[in-house]
């Protein structure tokens, strides 16, 4: 994807998800333990592998999408955008930590640069589903900056609450 859409910061590295990551990926999307929220949840390597597919083109087509994330250069997670299946023009922010890697700062802080960084694309409304028993996402979606919304999502059953964060588009960006 090139140096322009990498982000590092004291602690982290994020790099849009490309093939290399591959093998990392599966492992994470195969791990029961992983920390956050993919959409598609624990899967095996066909869907993470149609998963990255997805990914690419999202990276290619919107210029968003999915960071491989790294702590002193080793693998420890995922966190990005997605186009939201269930709400129409608006991108779904998700996150995984592997468990090894589980630390709450930290994906607060990847999670924070992928919601920063969709936004300045020009990603204008981006939400999450999360459990309301999930504390762990619940911190991290909301110390990125996103809010609660009041209302019930329709898609969602009782216990699922809708976090979102709302921007307006960058002037001259009429992609998003």
């Amino acid at each position: 994807m090139g140096c322009r859409y990498s982000i590092q910061t004291g602690h982290l590295r994020l790099d849009p998800v490309s093939w290399t990551d591959l093998e990392d990926v599966v492992r994470l999307k195969a791990s029961a333990g992983v920390t956050g929220r993919l959409a598609s949840g624990v899967c095996s390597r066909v869907l993470s592998e149609q998963d990255m597919m997805t990914d690419l083109m999202t990276w290619g087509r919107e210029g968003v999408g999915m960071f491989a994330v790294r702590q002193q250069d080793s693998f420890i997670g995922l966190a990005g955008v997605q186009p939201s299946s269930t709400t129409a023009d608006c991108h779904e922010l998700q996150f995984a930590i592997l468990p090894h890697a589980r630390d709450t700062a930290l994906s607060r802080q990847a999670t924070s640069m992928a919601l920063a960084f969709a936004h300045e694309a020009g990603v204008g409304r981006i939400i999450s589903y999360v459990r309301d028993n999930d504390i762990i996402a619940r911190q991290v979606f909301g110390g990125a900056g996103m809010s609660l919304c009041t209302e019930q999502p329709e898609c969602c059953g009782p216990d699922i609450l809708l976090y979102h964060s709302l921007r307006g588009a960058p002037a001259g960006n009429s992609m998003h």
